[in-house]
């Protein structure tokens, strides 16, 4: 693939990212005030909460399997497993702990 598809591929994960974020902000704001147990909620309260545990879950998807596997990409690294992404992404200083995004991948199942 050439230098300027993987760009290319870059900026649009990017961009899918900043809009599942912003997707997910807005549930999250839908659901901060709920109990954290939801014995007796609503159905709409459970919408909104099922609405935020899916936009979580697409954003980490995005966040791994498309914007750090291209930047992978962008810095010519191997493909590699899940974990060698990871890695990676705490070396570049993304996160603090690559376990972050092992946990995050973890709770979004």
């Amino acid at each position: 693939m050439k230098r300027d598809q993987v760009r290319r591929l870059l900026e649009q994960a990017l961009a899918e990212l900043a809009q599942a974020r912003r997707h997910l902000d807005y549930s999250g704001q839908q659901v901060a005030g709920l109990p954290d147990n939801l014995e007796g909620a609503t159905e709409k309260q459970l919408e909104s909460v099922e609405a935020f545990t899916g936009r979580f879950a697409r954003s980490v998807d995005l966040l791994v399997n498309k914007v750090l596997r291209s930047l992978d990409r962008m810095e010519l690294n191997p493909e590699g497993s899940l974990l060698d992404i990871i890695h990676r992404a705490e070396k570049r200083g993304l996160v603090d702990r690559a376990e972050e995004l092992r946990e995050m991948k973890d709770v979004r199942t």
